[in-house]
Order: C-alpha cells, then sequence, then structure tokens
C-alpha cells in the first residue's frame, strides 16, 4: 500500500470535516526506505456522539509486523491480506506497541468500541448490509461463505466460497470509505460481550461463515486470549487516558 501523500498526517488534533475523509500515520517512521502508511476514515459525530477516526482497512500482514516483528497469520499470502489469528490479548499489545508512533506520549492504536464499530459499519444505513444500491450482500461485495447469503436458501445465490482472506480493499467500500466490514474476518471491539463467562466482542462475520453473521448488528464474542483464521482487528488512533477510563467502566 503506497503512501498517500496528499492527504493529511494523522495529529490527535486533526478533525475530519465530511464523512469519508481520510487522513494517515506512518508506522514506520525512522524507515523512510520502508514505509507502511495506515489510512484512517473520518466517522462523523451521532448526537452526542463525538466524531473519530477508524482505519479505512482491516490492520494488513505488513503493518502488524512493522509493530511487533512477527506474523501470526494463518492466511500468511502478502503483506497486503489483513493479519489474521490475533487475539483480543494480541489486539492489545499492538496498541501498546503503537504508542511510539505518538510524540505526545497519549495516543495509541486502539480496537474501537462496539458502538463506535456499528456505527462506522452502518455508515448511515439502517438495514443489515451498508453495501450495494440495494443494501443485499453478495459475494461481489465482500468476503463470506457466499453459498448461504444473508443465511437463505444457496438456491437464491450464485455459490461463491472462497476459503481464505483476501487482500484488503478487494472489495468496495461503505459510504463512509471503509473496506471489508462485512465480511472478511471478525473483528474484535474493545467491549465485553458477556463478562461473567468471559467473552469478548466480535463483529462482521468472516470468510469462513454466511452472510448472517455479517449483518451490521449481529455480535459475537470469545475469550480474549483465544486468536483463529477468522479474526482480525481494525484500530482508531485514541487518547491513552480515554482508553484506560473505558477500560475502568468496563470492570
Amino acid at each position: 500500500m503506497s503512501l498517500t501523500t496528499d492527504l493529511p498526517r494523522y495529529q490527535p488534533a486533526l478533525l475530519g470535516k465530511e464523512p469519508g475523509d481520510e487522513c494517515y500515520l506512518d508506522l514506520t517512521p525512522d524507515a523512510p526506505s520502508q514505509k507502511t502508511p495506515m489510512i484512517f476514515c473520518w466517522c462523523p459525530p451521532a448526537g452526542a456522539e463525538p466524531g473519530f477516526w477508524l482505519g479505512k482497512h482491516l490492520v494488513t500482514q505488513a503493518q502488524w509486523q512493522a509493530l511487533m516483528g512477527g506474523n501470526p497469520s494463518r492466511f500468511a499470502e502478502s503483506g497486503q491480506h489483513p493479519v489474521d489469528q490475533v487475539s483480543w490479548d494480541r489486539a492489545q499489545e499492538f496498541a501498546q506497541a503503537s504508542r511510539r508512533l505518538f510524540p505526545d506520549g497519549q495516543t495509541q492504536l486502539s480496537l474501537p468500541q462496539e458502538a463506535q464499530w456499528e456505527r462506522a459499519c452502518r455508515a448511515g444505513c439502517t438495514g443489515d448490509f451498508a453495501v450495494g444500491a440495494g443494501h443485499s450482500l453478495n459475494s461481489q461485495l465482500a468476503n463470506f461463505d457466499g453459498g448461504y447469503p444473508e443465511g437463505q436458501s444457496s438456491t437464491a445465490f450464485n455459490w461463491i466460497y472462497r476459503e481464505k482472506t483476501l487482500p484488503v480493499g478487494s472489495f468496495p467500500p461503505n459510504a463512509w470509505g471503509l473496506h471489508d466490514m462485512h465480511g472478511q474476518l471478525w473483528e474484535w471491539c474493545a467491549d465485553w460481550l458477556d463478562k461473567e463467562r468471559g467473552n469478548r466482542v466480535l463483529r462482521g462475520g468472516s470468510w469462513f461463515h454466511d452472510g448472517r453473521y455479517a449483518a451490521a448488528g449481529f455480535r459475537y464474542g470469545v475469550g480474549p486470549r483465544f486468536g483463529s483464521g477468522n479474526y482480525g482487528l481494525r484500530v482508531s488512533p485514541s487518547s491513552i487516558q480515554q482508553e484506560k477510563k473505558s477500560a475502568t467502566r468496563d470492570e
């Protein structure tokens, strides 16, 4: 992914003006010959909820390696494939490692709150799938088990089950410029799904699951130490102090 030089560089005080405005952050500032940018899209305010930046794509294997030094992925086909086999705990390690990118010492790349993730996924749409003119999911718009679109009979659909991840950006973005919010990989969120059982939230479905799991409102979760070839992450630059406050409320 080449560095988009006409985009503004992310700064903690930077706000977008329109939904889908973009900025970037270089994950390898000390290696000019090996630029590894991450692009963020602006998700606008909603009522009392402030706007926020969110990764245009799932974190790629190249981006993960730039901060973490290794690649845990089952589908280690290219640097532009999304990193998979990431647990919630490992996502927290990624956030910690990202702090060195921010001179203010007060910012990191965090998992989004679940409400933020869903708002970004819907991008102003009220239906289950914020894709295409008809807001109906199909295998030309997302990577999922296409033999069963939206959980319906396979006879209503062309059978496309790719059985793996694809490079990020392989499908059209939603109205706010975000790719792969439906399918590709389950995305970790910061929140608990069921605190008593110790399960953290995953959203968005994956290449392995049929379309109903990719619906904007579908919730799933597992324990924070569990990683899978179906799990990845998308991150948002956020205040460390705000993350600590959220974690305290979460306890």
